[in-house]
C-alpha cells in the first residue's frame, strides 16, 4: 500500500518546535507538567512508529514478520495512549477533579482506565494470535499488511473515540465553570482529533493522524500548558493556585496527606531594612532550599513570607524529619550579597482530611495561623486551633466587606435622659449590622474585627454622616433634641486630618455643631496623644462637645481629663453595676462622679437598668443617665417618635403649669 509519509513529517517538525520551546520554560514538576511531558515524548514516539510502521508494510514481503509486529504493536499502542493521556491532562488543567465528589472521581479514573487497558491487551494479543485468529492487524506473503476489519480493529477505533466522547460530556457538564477561551481550544481538540482520525480510518496510506496530535498538542502548549501561571515569580515555588488544585485533588481522591505551613517572620522589617528587591532574594533562598530538600514533595508560596509543602502519606517519623531538617537550617544565618540574615520560621502542620476536608479550609488555617497572636508558637497543630471562632472571624469580615455596598449598615439610637430637665434630651448614635440572611451581628463582634482590618475608618465616617444627614431632615428643636453622641474609634483618632474631614461633613449637612457630642475612648487617647490633641482643639473651637467615653474601662488617667479638652465624662456600665454588687465599688463611683464635677464636667452613666440605680446615679450628681431603662438602643423612625412625644408632653407640662 502506498504510503503518504508529508504529514507525517510535518508533524515531526511541530513537535520539535514545541519540545524545544517546552525545554526552554521554566516548568516545575506538578502533576500536569509531568503529564504534558508524556504526551510530547508518547506523539513524538507515535509518530516516529507511524512512520516506521508505514515503511515496514510498503515492503512488508522483504522484512520479517516480528519486527513488522511488534512495530505496528508499538504504534497502535502508543496512538491509543494519546486520547488516554490527553483526557487526564484536560481534567487536570480545568481542575476537573477539584469540581467532583471522591465517589464520581473514582468512577471517572476506573471509566478512564478500563478501555485504555483492553485495547492495548487486544493489540499486544494480535502477535501472539497471529496463528488462530486476526485480531487488530494480520500479514501475509501475498497481500503483505492488512487491517483487520473486525470487531477487535473497530474496538480499538472506539477505545479513541470514547476519550474523545468522554472530554465533550465534560464540557457538556462544567461548561459555566471553564473559561471560554479554554472553551475554544476544548472544541478544536475535538474537532481536529476526531477529524484527522476519522480521514486516516477511511483513507488508510494517508498519515494525517499524527499531523492532529502534535497541530492539537502545539495549541495546548501555547494557549493552556503555561506553567508560569502557576509560578511564584519572586520564590519560583508553585503560587496558591497550584496550591488550591492540589489541595482539591489530594482530597478528591481520598488520600491522607499533611500540610505543613512554614511562615517566615519579620518579612516586612527585612523589606524596610534591606528592600523588597533583598527580602525577595532571600525568599527566593528559602524557596530553593524547600525545592532541593523535600524534592518528594511540592513547595507552594503563598504570599509573602509564607511556603506550604505537601506531603502524601506523612507518618510521624518523616513529619519529625521533616521539622528536624527545617529547624537545623533555619539555626543558621542565610547570606546573599554580602548580606547575613538570620530568619526565624513558625511551623503549622495540618493533617488532611483529619484536620479539615475542604482545600477552603486548609487555606482558612494556613491564614489564621499567619495572622493571629495567639498560635505564635515554634510548631502549631491544626487540631489545636479553634476554627469555629476563625470561621466566625471569616463570616463577620465577609459582611464587613458588603455591609457599606449592600446598605447591610444601619444607625441605631439609645436615649439618653436629663436628671435636671427629667426627660429624654438625645442618644447616643450605635452602629449595626445585618448578615446576609439579615440577622444583627454584635457590635462587640464586629468592631474588633474592622478595627484590625481598617474598616473601621468608613464605618466612623459612615456613622458620623448618618448622623447628620437625618439630622438635617427634621427641625431638632420641635422634635426637643439637644446632643447626639457619637463614638469615634482609635484609628480614627490617629488620623491628622480627622478634625477636618468632621468639619467638612457637618458644613455639608449644616448641622450646629453644639447639638454633636463625640465621644473618645481612654484608649484612643493613650495611643495617640499629639494628635490627639490638636484633633480635639480644633473641634472644640468649631463648638463640638467633646466627651471622654467608658471611663474607668481602660487606664483611668487623670491627665487624659485634666489635659484634653474634655466637657463630659461617660462612667462605663461596668463601672455602674460593679457599684450595686460591692460597697467599696460604690464608694468610689461616688468619689469619682464628685471629683468629675468638682473640675466642672458634666457626668453620664451608661448601663442604667433599674429605678434604683436612676435614683441612686442622680442623687449622686449624675447629669445623664442612659441604659436599658430607659430604653434599648431602637431605629431611627422609633427613636424620632420618641423624641416628638417627649417634646409635646413637654410642651403640654408647661402649658399646664
Amino acid at each position: 500500500m502506498i504510503q503518504i509519509y508529508q504529514y507525517a513529517v510535518a508533524a515531526l517538525f511541530i513537535e520539535a518546535i514545541v519540545i524545544f520551546f517546552y525545554f526552554q520554560k521554566k516548568s516545575l514538576p506538578t502533576f500536569q507538567n509531568i503529564v504534558f511531558l508524556i504526551i510530547l515524548s508518547v506523539i513524538t514516539l507515535a509518530t516516529v512508529a507511524e512512520l516506521g510502521a508505514g515503511y515496514l508494510e510498503e515492503h512488508s514481503k522483504e522484512m520479517s514478520p516480528n519486527l513488522l509486529c511488534v512495530v505496528e504493536c508499538i504504534y497502535f499502542t502508543l496512538n491509543t495512549s494519546f486520547g488516554f493521556l490527553f483526557t487526564i491532562y484536560s481534567f487536570s488543567a480545568f481542575d476537573i477533579y477539584g469540581k467532583l465528589k471522591r465517589r464520581t472521581i473514582h468512577a471517572l479514573q476506573i471509566s478512564i482506565l478500563i478501555p485504555y487497558f483492553l485495547g492495548v491487551l487486544i493489540i499486544w494479543l494480535t502477535p501472539i494470535l497471529k496463528d488462530v485468529y486476526v485480531l487488530v492487524f494480520s500479514f501475509d506473503p501475498v497481500n503483505g499488511y492488512q487491517r483487520g476489519n473486525n470487531i477487535w480493529f473497530y474496538a480499538i477505533c472506539f477505545t479513541k473515540a470514547f476519550y474523545i466522547l468522554l472530554t465533550f460530556i465534560v464540557i457538556i457538564i462544567f461548561y459555566k465553570v471553564i473559561p471560554h477561551s479554554k472553551l475554544q481550544i476544548l472544541y478544536f481538540y475535538l474537532i481536529v482529533v476526531s477529524s484527522t482520525a476519522l480521514i486516516q480510518l477511511f483513507k488508510y496510506g494517508l498519515l494525517v493522524e499524527s499531523f492532529g496530535m502534535a497541530l492539537v498538542t502545539l495549541v495546548y502548549f501555547f494557549f493552556i500548558q503555561k506553567p508560569e501561571e502557576l509560578v511564584d515569580t519572586a520564590t519560583y515555588t508553585l503560587n496558591q493556585t497550584a496550591l488550591l488544585r492540589t489541595l482539591r485533588y489530594n482530597l478528591s481522591i481520598g488520600k491522607n496527606f499533611s500540610c505543613i505551613a512554614i511562615y517566615v517572620d519579620d518579612t516586612m522589617f527585612i523589606a524596610n531594612t534591606f528592600g523588597i528587591n533583598q527580602m525577595n532574594n532571600f525568599l527566593t533562598d528559602v524557596g530553593n532550599f524547600l525545592k532541593q530538600n523535600f524534592s518528594y514533595a511540592n513547595v507552594f508560596s503563598r504570599q509573602q513570607g509564607c511556603f506550604c509543602i505537601v506531603l502524601r502519606d506523612c507518618n510521624e517519623q518523616k513529619l519529625n524529619e521533616v521539622i528536624s531538617v527545617l529547624n537545623h537550617r533555619f539555626q543558621k544565618a542565610w547570606e546573599r550579597d554580602n548580606v547575613e540574615l538570620k530568619l526565624y520560621i513558625r511551623l503549622c502542620i495540618i493533617h488532611c482530611p483529619a484536620d479539615a476536608n475542604s482545600a477552603e479550609e486548609i487555606i482558612d488555617i494556613v491564614n489564621m495561623i499567619s495572622t493571629d497572636e495567639r498560635y505564635r508558637q515554634s510548631v502549631v497543630f491544626a487540631s489545636e486551633i479553634d476554627l469555629n471562632y476563625r470561621r466566625r472571624s471569616i463570616y463577620i469580615e465577609h459582611a464587613l466587606r458588603n455591609g457599606l455596598t449592600e446598605n447591610r449598615f444601619d444607625v441605631f439610637y439609645q436615649p439618653i435622659w436629663s436628671t435636671s430637665e427629667k426627660k429624654l434630651i438625645g442618644a447616643e448614635a450605635l452602629i449595626r449590622l445585618k448578615d446576609d440572611q439579615g440577622h444583627f451581628i454584635s457590635p462587640e463582634d464586629f468592631i474588633p474585627i474592622a478595627e484590625k482590618t481598617g474598616a473601621i475608618l468608613r464605618i466612623g465616617e459612615y456613622v458620623f454622616e448618618s448622623v447628620c444627614l437625618n439630622l438635617s431632615q427634621i427641625d431638632i428643636e420641635e422634635y426637643g433634641i439637644k446632643k447626639i453622641d457619637i463614638n469615634l474609634s482609635v484609628a480614627q483618632c490617629m488620623q491628622e486630618i480627622l478634625a477636618e474631614q468632621i468639619l467638612k461633613i457637618q458644613s455639608i449637612y449644616k448641622v450646629p455643631t453644639s447639638v454633636i457630642n463625640l465621644e473618645i475612648t481612654e484608649t484612643a487617647a493613650a495611643h495617640t496623644p499629639e494628635i490627639l490633641l490638636k484633633n480635639m482643639q480644633d473641634l472644640a473651637a468649631a463648638g463640638f462637645e467633646l466627651s471622654l467615653d467608658d471611663y474607668g474601662s481602660g487606664y483611668s488617667n487623670m491627665s487624659y481629663m485634666l489635659n484634653l479638652p474634655f466637657k463630659m465624662i461617660k462612667i462605663d456600665k461596668y463601672i455602674v453595676w460593679a457599684a450595686f454588687s460591692d460597697k467599696r465599688a460604690e464608694k468610689a463611683l461616688e468619689a469619682t462622679i464628685r471629683m468629675i464635677k468638682s473640675i466642672g464636667m458634666t457626668v453620664l452613666a451608661e448601663g442604667v437598668e433599674t429605678p434604683e440605680q436612676a435614683e441612686w446615679l442622680t442623687n449622686s450628681g449624675c447629669d445623664f443617665l442612659q441604659g436599658f431603662y430607659y430604653s434599648r438602643p431602637i431605629p431611627k423612625k422609633e427613636f424620632l417618635a420618641i423624641m416628638k412625644k417627649t417634646a409635646e408632653d413637654s410642651k403640654s407640662g408647661e402649658k399646664n403649669n
